[in-house]
């Protein structure tokens, strides 16, 4: 193990609590058809919140969006929920990028309160620090294939979350690569496996990166799940799962979302 991977019994610890905070800042992001009976299957994906001092931003991936606008052309009856909480995301909509694959929405107070969401607080400053290689970070998701339905007021939502790092950065992209005998996961379930899982339902998910800033540890929001491994008939052979994340500087305090061309960058 080399070492920027080695770590103390403490700080393991640290990164284990830090992955579990990710859980938190993660919500399910679903839609449904209610002329269907329960239990149904519940499409969607993941999505997560952060706080400005003009209010609450939802960021999730544009191609979510996507997919919710595509099933609404199929039926007049498809709803959206953030996690159990009736949602107007047609509404709610403040600015996509389809080149990015990012979009966000606002949020209430109420709606926050109601989803059990933990807002990322950026009233402080923003924007997040640029992440560099062998960086750890920190992601989540619910994958679809995990979730249980038998009501509307009764759905399991069981999320997939992993320390992993950042194998290589662009302008625009995150690379990262989870390995097993490296990096910790917290298994969303004893059926998920290790490696080559289906996290389809993990787009839009939060990606934080921890720093040590005046001898204190502070996290910080720096992308979004936007691609991840499928389902794979060789899970065994695998030496670790890849992930696409879309970094989330281009998204500015009043949910629009900066052009990627006009040439600043965090550093």
């Amino acid at each position: 193990m080399t070492s920027p991977y080695s770590f103390s019994p403490q700080q393991m610890s640290f990164y284990e609590e830090v992955t579990a905070l990710t859980l938190k800042v993660a919500r399910p992001f679903i839609w449904h058809d209610v002329r269907e009976p329960w239990p149904k299957r519940l499409l969607g994906g993941t999505c997560f919140i952060l706080r400005f001092d003009a209010g609450l931003i939802g960021v999730t991936a544009d191609h979510v969006i996507g997919a919710f606008e595509e099933d609404q052309k199929h039926s007049a009856a498809i709803i959206c929920l953030l996690r159990t909480v009736p949602f107007d995301l047609t509404s709610a909509i403040i600015d996509r990028d389809a080149d990015l694959d990012i979009a966000t929405f606002s949020v209430t107070e109420d709606q926050l309160i109601s989803s059990e969401a933990v807002a990322i607080d950026c009233r402080s400053g923003w924007l997040p620090p640029a992440p560099k290689k062998c960086t750890a970070l920190s992601l989540a998701g619910f994958p679809e294939e995990l979730k249980r339905v038998s009501s509307y007021r009764a759905v399991e939502f069981r999320a997939y979350a992993s320390l992993a790092f950042v194998e290589d950065i662009t302008d625009r992209d995150i690379i990262s690569v989870y390995e097993p005998l490296r990096d910790s996961r917290i298994q969303a379930a004893p059926e998920f496996p290790d490696l080559g899982a289906n996290l389809s339902g993990c787009s839009g998910g939060p990606v934080l990166m921890y720093v040590e800033r005046n001898g204190m540890l502070r996290w910080f929001p720096v992308g979004l799940v936007v691609g991840g491994p499928r389902a794979s008939s060789d899970r065994t052979m695998r030496g670790g799962d890849i992930f696409r994340l879309s970094r989330i500087h281009f998204v500015k305090a009043d949910g629009s979302i900066t052009n990627k061309n006009v040439g600043w960058l965090p550093k």
